[in-house]
């Protein structure tokens, strides 16, 4: 059974720098070891499965060229399946479309192939411990135990204490869900009109008419899970505040020490990287 990882790159200004933060919505952290190190070290989480890899990149300043290469080669050896340079672009038939970022989240998913599908937001990062860890979130797929399953959470199951929602979310930082979950058109019905999402599919008491929220509303709402977090079997974060280099050496490193680095996951699943 293949596993479809689909990952979400962009060359904001910024990528190209030392250090980067997430500073809001959108502005991330953001670096060149993204592109490369940070791909190899998604796909070696998934190490033992058969795995195919889309990568989307949201083109805004120009990638160098030993890095396009680097990815071209990927391909070419059979790493990547799925390469796409996109331009960027905030229009959509037409006109402006504020949710410009959604459409590249699912123009990256509609183009994965396997039984399972995983989304990672390009500044995650993953490393695994136990191997089982993957195979029991197959099996709490495979049993309808749980739609998605995303990022380990201090608040698991939910991804945060928050009254304002009644259902979870599908986080589109990291989940991984049976592939039949996307349903393109439907999901870009919902982007393109707020209206037709929660007039089909009920009023909520919060209105966040995104892909991670439209992905929940429209499949039930989903049986969404946020595993503990248990840095003695795994790691998956999102970087809030990155350093060049950082990532190369965590991949070559054991993986307790990947641990002792990383030292403690902030809400929601954030981590200050420090320089080495």
């Amino acid at each position: 059974m293949t596993i479809s990882l689909a990952i979400n790159l962009d060359t904001r200004p910024g990528f190209m720098e030392q250090k980067t933060e997430q500073s809001q919505m959108l502005d991330g952290a953001r670096s060149l070891d993204f592109f490369t190190h940070g791909i190899m070290n998604k796909i070696r989480f998934f190490e033992g499965h058969d795995v195919e890899v889309t990568v989307f990149i949201d083109v805004h300043d120009p990638l160098p060229k030993g890095i396009q290469d680097q990815l071209l080669d990927m391909q070419t050896s059979k790493v990547i399946s799925n390469l796409v340079f996109n331009r960027h672009n905030e229009n959509y038939l037409g006109s402006y479309c504020p949710k410009y970022n959604d459409l590249n989240f699912m123009n990256a998913m509609i183009l994965t192939r396997g039984e399972y599908l995983v989304h990672f937001d390009g500044d995650m990062a993953a490393f695994i411990n136990d191997k089982g860890v993957v195979n029991e979130w197959l099996q709490w797929l495979d049993s309808g135990k749980y739609d998605f399953i995303c990022y380990p959470s201090q608040y698991s199951p939910h991804p945060a204490v928050d009254p304002d929602f009644d259902y979870d979310w599908a986080s589109t930082r990291f989940f991984i869900c049976k592939r039949e979950m996307i349903d393109y058109t439907e999901i870009l019905k919902c982007l393109r009109d707020s209206n037709y999402l929660y007039g089909k599919y009920g009023d909520r008491k919060r209105r966040c008419p995104w892909t991670e929220h439209v992905l929940a509303l429209i499949n039930g709402p989903a049986k969404v899970f946020y595993p503990p977090i248990q840095p003695s079997r795994c790691l998956v974060f999102s970087w809030s505040r990155y350093y060049s280099g950082v990532l190369k050496q965590l991949n070559e490193w054991p993986y307790n020490k990947v641990k002792q680095y990383v030292k403690a996951i902030k809400y929601p699943c954030d981590v200050q990287g420090g320089p080495l």
